[in-house]
């Protein structure tokens, strides 16, 4: 007995914890393009749903480069919209003025609405909102305009930008209805802004002398200027990655780059401005994915140099930043720790693994002299030291 008891009382509760949790929902919001008029630069958040809400509540991140605007007391410049196409209700009330008619007084409309809006900023590109009304009222339709956000563009940023549009995340998403159900719309990123994003971009590319050898995935079309090489990489052949030497740089194409004596310097180009349903800045070609705008990786192989110059390292299973505009090596299941470079035959990487091969093999006194035949002593061969009887 005590056992059917207990079951109905976990049953009981089960539909109360679903509920505590929300229930999914295709209803969402969504964001406009970016307007700018005298009042400044923003965008629109609407509603789009399929029943009758009273409250909600959202984060909105936004990339570097836009940030939101801030009004005279430092507060974040967000506006709920009172229009004939916003959800909220609103109730007209006279209300006694003594300053109209001259100063005699009259009557005049006030118009007050039943919900209230309330933002803040967690984190600098962080915009937390949230909607409700004191007596529960509900919205006046299933779906229109929200509430508008003021922003300001760094044009510096967005123009030295390797993600050819903005991407906008959106979390934390529900909809409350005034019997207190709670609707939980999919977290979701999307590219609204196109209006005010340059298209004309300049990227400051280096590859260090001391390395030689980096890597690069751009948002435009470019040629390739003197002293650097890029390679694409479709296979490998035991620890070496068979490359293949690219005449000039494609849009959202990871390479890895080669210039034998270092290069620095900037990179321009168009960008053609993404679909909105592209919603990400990730790019595989062959055995290189690229990435337009900065992530983390714990598969596959990323460059570094441990000592024996630049080589793709296993990540094995730690956790590695990738910056914007740089690339990691993917391959098949293979046993192989790190990938060193083969230029099938063309100046580049092969030969600078050669010369370390050789150098780690070269042979020198303890004054650092060079010794073609050592005879009995101590001696520095790569980097130990040597006993030769």
């Amino acid at each position: 007995m005590k056992k059917i008891l207990l079951l109905f009382f976990v049953s009981a509760l089960l539909p109360m914890a679903i509920r505590a949790q929300g229930t999914p929902t295709d209803d969402t919001f969504t964001l406009s393009d970016l307007t700018t008029n005298p009042s400044g630069t923003f965008f629109n958040v609407n509603l789009v749903g399929s029943r009758i809400y009273s409250a909600y509540n959202l984060d909105i991140f936004l990339p570097f480069g836009v940030s939101v605007a801030l009004d005279a007391n430092s507060k974040p410049r967000v506006v709920m919209m009172t229009s004939s196409s916003a959800v909220y209700p609103a109730t007209v009330t006279q209300v006694w003025d003594d300053e109209l008619n001259g100063g005699e007084g009259g009557w005049k409309d006030v118009t007050t609405y039943s919900h209230s809006l309330g933002c803040s900023q967690p984190n600098s590109n962080q915009l937390r909102i949230s909607c409700n009304s004191n007596t529960n009222e509900e919205f006046t339709k299933n779906s229109g305009l929200l509430f508008r956000v003021f922003v300001t563009l760094d044009d510096a940023v967005l123009s030295a930008s390797y993600s050819s549009k903005p991407i906008v995340k959106l979390s934390g998403l529900n909809l409350t209805t005034s019997a207190e159900d709670k609707y939980v719309p999919a977290d979701f990123a999307c590219r609204p802004f196109t209006t005010g994003i340059p298209k004309e971009r300049t990227i400051a590319v280096n590859v260090s002398a001391a390395n030689q050898v980096g890597t690069l995935i751009l948002p435009f079309d470019t040629e390739l200027p003197s002293g650097l090489k890029a390679y694409s990489c479709s296979s490998v052949s035991g620890d070496k990655l068979v490359l293949s030497e690219a005449n000039s740089i494609e849009a959202c194409t990871p390479y890895i780059v080669y210039a034998s004596s270092g290069y620095s310097g900037n990179l321009n180009g168009t960008v053609t401005l993404s679909d909105n349903n592209n919603v990400t800045d990730v790019f595989t070609d062959g055995l290189l994915t690229g990435v337009l705008t900065a992530t983390t990786t714990n598969t596959g192989y990323v460059l570094q140099n441990q000592g024996a110059g630049p080589k793709f390292y296993d990540t094995d299973g730690g956790t590695f930043s990738i910056p914007a505009g740089r690339c990691y090596l993917t391959t098949p299941a293979s046993p192989v720790k790190a990938f060193y470079f083969d230029f099938e035959g063309t100046t580049g990487i092969e030969s600078i693994q050669n010369s370390k091969f050789k150098i780690q093999n070269e042979v020198f006194d303890l004054q650092g002299r060079k010794v073609s035949s050592p005879q009995r002593g101590i001696y520095i061969k790569g980097m130990r030291k040597v006993i030769v009887k």
